[in-house]
């Protein structure tokens, strides 16, 4: 839950992909540059789009990743990441590699659902 003082932000995991994030943290290798198909980038949806993840994770199969980020950091790095997700109300959230150091910094869970 957001507080006034934090985000969370959510991603769907493919199966056997969340213990090792939870591990290891966000990496660049998990996240390849190999145009057209993969763009670097580690994909989450943004506050008040859960159900976005929640959705991806019926495919997916691995819980919802939740990172909970301090709010002036988040308005700084991520916030200005915020895309309307195919054109609805939901957000997503590409965050490039490069801040990847900065994600990693925050308290991460998988939910199982």
């Amino acid at each position: 839950m957001d507080s006034a003082h934090t985000i969370t932000i959510y991603k769907a995991l493919q199966k056997g992909k969340g213990q090792r994030l939870l591990k290891d943290g966000f990496q660049p290798a998990d996240f390849p540059y190999s145009p057209p198909n993969a763009d670097g980038k580690c994909y989450f949806v943004a506050p008040n789009s859960r159900s976005l993840a929640e959705e991806y994770n019926k495919y997916y199969k691995d819980g919802v990743l939740e990172v909970t980020i301090d709010r002036k950091i988040y308005d700084e790095y991520f916030k200005p990441l915020e895309k309307p997700y195919q054109g609805k109300l939901q957000l997503e959230l590409p965050i490039p590699q490069s801040l990847f150091p900065v994600l990693n910094q925050f308290p991460t869970i998988l939910k199982p659902e």
